[in-house]
C-alpha cells in the first residue's frame, strides 16, 4: 500500500484548515516518496459549494489523497510537476477505494483549476 502511515488530523475550531497531528507518508508509483510534518495544515479536498452533492470533501476515502496533494501543491513543486501531482492525487483516491468515475472527477477538477506555486 503506498501510504505507509496513518492520517490523525485535529480541527482547529473557528479554522477552515486541518492539522496533521502526525507525519504521513505516501510512495508515489514511481518510488519517490512525500512525508508531510505534522503541523502542516489542510484545507483536505477544496469542493466547491455546488458541486458538493457529488464530492463530499470528508469523504475517507478523499482525506490522505488530498492532504498529500495539497502539501505537493505548498511545498513540493520543486520536485513535482503539476500534472505528477494531479496523477498521485487519482492514484491515491484509488487506492484508498474511491470509484473510478469520482476519482477522474475529482482528477479532472484539480487539472482543470487546481492551483499550485508552479511558476510555469
Amino acid at each position: 500500500m503506498p501510504f505507509e502511515t496513518d492520517l490523525e488530523l485535529r480541527h482547529r475550531p473557528g479554522h477552515v484548515r486541518w492539522e496533521v497531528i502526525q507525519p504521513l507518508t505516501y510512495r508515489a508509483a514511481d518510488g519517490r516518496v512525500v512525508e508531510v510534518p505534522a503541523g502542516y495544515l489542510s484545507d483536505l479536498a477544496s469542493v466547491p459549494q455546488l458541486a458538493r452533492r457529488i464530492v463530499d470533501p470528508q469523504t475517507p476515502q478523499a482525506r490522505r489523497p488530498s492532504v498529500v496533494h495539497d502539501y505537493i501543491y505548498t511545498h513540493l513543486t520543486h520536485r513535482f510537476s503539476k500534472a505528477e501531482a494531479d496523477r498521485i492525487l487519482y492514484d491515491a483516491l484509488r487506492e484508498e477505494g474511491m470509484n473510478t468515475p469520482l476519482a477522474w472527477l475529482m482528477w479532472k477538477a484539480v487539472r482543470l483549476g487546481g492551483r499550485g506555486t508552479w511558476s510555469a
